[in-house]
């Protein structure tokens, strides 16, 4: 029962963007931060699929790092410790970049990124 021209329409009106456009579009409005060395203060959430995280598990001596999957961030975020600061981490850095912007914006202060040298 759908109408088949509405989806016609969109994507006729449909801009494609290759995802590191959309990333420089996303830091206009929002700071991302981006860390290069990750202090002891630091909890450190690698957002990769449980599989990737798994393969490669990051570890790093003497920091914490969490384990809380891309898909699982934004509702279990809230229920994170205020007072720390956390680092998101990624293969690529893109996922990590995407949900920064989307806690920055939601008013959590204690994100940035986490790129290692």
């Amino acid at each position: 029962q759908f109408d088949m021209a509405i989806l016609e329409r969109a994507l006729e009106r449909a801009t494609l963007l290759p995802i590191d456009k959309v990333i420089d579009e996303l830091g206009k409005d929002v700071q991302i931060e981006e860390v290069s060395d990750a202090l002891v203060s630091h909890v450190i959430i690698d957002i990769r699929h449980p599989d990737a995280a798994e393969d490669e598990p990051l570890a790093l001596p003497g920091v914490e790092v969490m384990a809380l999957p891309f898909y699982a961030l934004n509702s279990k975020f809230k229920e994170l410790d205020e007072a720390r600061q956390y680092l998101l981490y990624c293969d690529k850095g893109v996922m990590s970049r995407l949900h920064a912007h989307h806690l920055l914006s939601e008013g959590h202060a204690n994100v940035r990124v986490y790129r290692p040298t």
